[in-house]
């Protein structure tokens, strides 16, 4: 079946917004190169970023079912443009920190607003499906996004911050042509402090459900194994004198396999039950890190490394339907920035214990604790059946295409 208009201009408006948005690592080298922060601001300001991706998750979904996912998106795309050309005059540290953390919150608020758009626009048949094309453009983004601003950075610094306004802008204009959000609307009765607590209650709902706090955990524990990507892999690989070209052709091989693969992953889950692909994830990632202890050649760590790309592109798609199918009537959002939260927490702690654990007993024993970890995860993955409520809901009958697009 094809996947309708909408959706490919989603597809488009993200992969091209991941091009242009400030990684991390970019503009740590931005701000070090121009001398606008030292070494011990440095962490500061890598901490704001994160600290705004952590919230970005919660906020984003909650957001995105209360206005609205095209809303939220659309809306987020002023703020970016504005942030990135803020860069352009601000040396003051304190406005820097201040615009790292927006800048983190910017870079993923959109995530559980797509995942609540796509499963709007798409049949619920073809959510995973939808949601694995829409990663493929997500990570073709995410791919090129270090090669040009590489580039950028060194030709003209000032640049990165144009491309981003100009991605950004682009984005928002590609999802005016969306259909409009049907949403309903909430009587004006009451106050501020009423929707405060409305939202707030609106975050915690999927924390109420003993199957999906289950999940969550999980979750969290097998992002720290799989943030070992961006932390404690690279250093490993160096460690075994391998020099960064080498350790960049690695990690290009996860790159290139996920494109491919993504697209083949809701057809080899298609027959399986729900827990059966959550499990066989963590224990393919778990068996790639964990074959990482006996890696000591390039072609050694490229074997590791598409071990565990096979888990990660059979992870996606089914953990956002895993949560999808739980979710309620007009909560889609909200609960898929549950499960982001979950996951970007894990790079708060997971790359941090992970140097730490090498740093004090080796590569090998960080390697052979993650496989551990991991295969304990998948049998706790197939135990969540066991769980009361793990039956998702009946699904709700399918809107009509007039249902879609109809503007309320």
């Amino acid at each position: 079946m094809r996947l309708p208009k909408a959706f490919w201009l989603l597809w488009c408006g993200q992969a091209l917004n991941r091009v242009g948005i400030l990684a991390p690592a970019f503009l740590v080298l931005y701000l070090e190169q121009g001398k606008l922060v030292d070494a011990r601001t440095t962490p500061l300001i890598v901490g704001l970023f994160g600290i705004g991706v952590v919230v970005s998750g919660l906020v984003g979904g909650a957001l995105a079912d209360m206005i609205g996912p095209r809303r939220t998106i659309v809306g987020a795309q002023p703020i970016a443009v504005a942030t990135a050309l803020l860069y352009l005059f601000t040396t003051n540290i304190v406005a820097l920190c201040l615009l790292a953390l927006v800048t983190g919150f910017l870079s993923a608020v959109d995530r559980p607003a797509s995942a609540g758009l796509i499963h709007k626009i798409v049949p619920r048949a073809d959510f995973e499906r939808a949601y694995s094309f829409y990663l493929v453009g997500f990570n073709i983004g995410m791919s090129l996004s270090p090669v040009i601003s590489g580039f950028l950075l060194a030709f003209s610094p000032s640049l990165l911050f144009l491309v981003w306004a100009v991605c950004s802008a682009l984005y928002g204009l590609l999802l005016i042509g969306l259909p409009a959000d049907a949403v309903t609307v909430r009587r004006q009765a009451a106050s501020d402090t009423s929707l405060i607590r409305e939202t707030v209650r609106s975050i915690a709902e999927p924390f109420r459900s003993r199957v999906l706090v289950a999940f969550l955990v999980l979750t969290f524990l097998m992002a720290c194994i799989y943030l070992q990507v961006n932390s404690s892999l690279p250093l490993g690989m160096r460690s075994e004198g391998m020099t960064p070209g080498q350790v960049g052709l690695v990690l290009a091989v996860n790159a290139v396999a996920s494109v491919v693969l993504l697209p083949l992953a809701p057809r080899v889950a298609r027959n399986m039950r729900e827990e059966v692909p959550l499990a066989l994830s963590a224990a393919l990632i778990a068996l790639g890190f964990g074959a990482n202890a006996f890696a000591h050649s390039v072609p050694a760590f490229i074997v590791s490394t598409l071990i565990w790309t096979l888990g990660e592109v059979l992870w996606a798609p089914t953990s956002a339907g895993f949560v999808a199918n739980r979710a309620p009537e007009g909560k889609v959002s909200t609960y898929q920035g549950s499960m982001f939260f979950a996951w970007n927490a894990a790079a708060a702690v997971g790359g941090p214990a992970g140097i730490v654990l090498a740093g004090a007993f080796g590569y090998g024993t960080l390697w052979l604790s993650v496989l551990a970890l991991g295969l304990a995860v998948a049998v706790g993955f197939k135990a969540l059946v066991a769980l009361p409520g793990f039956q998702p809901p009946p699904a709700a009958p399918e809107p009509t295409v007039h249902d879609r697009i109809r503007v309320s």
